[in-house]
């Protein structure tokens, strides 16, 4: 009965991740307070929930299954739409102030690093998940966890209080951030900030089934290939090769103008993500937050703070308007997932598009700052 009843909980989980994101979409469609939220809020909320209040027996090998998994099939899913070589010739003010939010970020992880090195093990793993999060968002710090082959009590913690105060600060970024943030950067220019060009950030009704399939497949090969790469050279899976090499590959895929036309891979990769929110929301357990993880609550508090303060400050000095500002911070900080929200928030569609496009550009250099910083780290600590 033992077995049956944990097969079954297993089961329920199982399906659970795979159908929660759908009727998060359909609710974002049908109720003004879960639109406002967005799908991803409500997927780690109830993932979340699941977990805290014991409604259901998490197996973690099944969430840590479909959390590294849908990384890894997110991420070129993602790129494959975005036109790397318009990055540097569009939104040219986006970049700058998403460049000064990457520098603020890899900054406050390093010094942040210094001050929790007695306090935290091996703390250049979680540092480099953090740059990760902070240049492309979540399923980089994962990305990154699982090339730094972090132990599972590191991605529960540094992914727990990164949710508790990335919630916060979030909150903050939909409500009231216009108002404070105005008061130290300028205005938008009006005639960008009361019309603007409109952008379709997901057409599931539009989706090619065709399409769809080779995206997968071409998705698939890339994986595959990564993987047998990685065992070619080192008889094994080598985390940080394959992470480098399916980042590599969405990006050069995205050059093809035929695979940039797909119509599905973007929404097969953001409901990726959805069953990734569900999945890492409920293995991201408060209470063992709170009994074990004091040091990292004020170690990723440390680094949210010194790189918002520190973008505010150089975006003030490079003249950088409000609305850039909190776009590619929010880009920086949470990846395209949120662009939209706090687009309607600022009451700016006009910066929708250049938050996807360095949002995209944060999905594929995250994995390269985060490795790269975690090394560097180590070599500087001599751990």
């Amino acid at each position: 009965m033992l077995r049956i009843s944990s097969l079954l909980e297993t089961v329920i989980q199982v399906l659970l991740i795979l159908l929660i994101p759908y009727i998060a979409i359909r609710a974002s469609q049908r109720y003004r307070l879960a639109k406002t939220l967005g799908p991803i809020v409500l997927c780690f909320a109830v993932g979340i929930i699941i977990c805290n209040l014991g409604l259901l027996t998490i197996n973690e090998r099944v969430s840590g299954f479909f959390r590294d998994g849908t990384v890894l099939m997110a991420l070129p899913m993602l790129l494959y739409s975005s036109d790397v070589r318009a990055w540097f010739s569009d939104s040219k003010t986006s970049i700058v102030s998403y460049g000064l939010c990457v520098v603020s970020g890899l900054i406050g992880s390093m010094l942040a690093a210094f001050a929790f090195q007695s306090y935290i093990e091996s703390i250049w793993i979680p540092a480099g998940m953090m740059v990760g999060i902070y240049s492309g968002g979540t399923p980089n710090l994962f990305a990154v966890g699982i090339a730094l082959n972090a132990q599972d009590e590191v991605f529960t913690l540094t992914n727990s209080a990164e949710i508790f105060w990335g919630a916060l600060y979030l909150l903050f970024l939909l409500t009231a951030s216009s108002r404070v943030f105005g008061k130290f950067l300028k205005a938008p220019k009006s005639e960008i900030s009361k019309g603007g060009e409109t952008f379709e950030y997901l057409r599931y009704n539009k989706m090619s089934l065709r399409d769809s399939w080779i995206a997968l497949g071409i998705t698939l090969a890339i994986v595959g290939f990564s993987i047998g790469v990685s065992y070619a050279i080192f008889g094994k899976m080598e985390p940080t090769l394959i992470i480098v090499f399916i980042t590599s590959l969405g990006i050069i895929s995205s050059l093809s103008p035929d695979i940039r036309k797909l119509r599905g891979p973007f929404e097969i990769g953001d409901y990726l993500l959805l069953m990734f929110g569900v999945a890492v929301g409920m293995i991201s357990d408060f209470q063992e937050l709170w009994r074990e993880g004091g040091p990292y609550i004020l170690f990723v508090l440390m680094i949210l703070v010194v790189t918002i303060l520190l973008h505010l400050v150089l975006s003030k000095l490079w003249g950088i308007d409000r609305d850039t500002y909190i776009i590619t911070s929010t880009a920086g900080l949470y990846g395209p997932v949120f662009i939209s929200q706090v687009a309607y928030a600022l009451k700016n569609r006009s910066v929708i598009v250049a938050g996807m496009a360095v949002s995209l550009m944060g999905l594929a250099v995250g994995n390269y700052l985060g490795i790269g910083l975690a090394y560097l780290l180590r070599s500087m600590m001599g751990s």
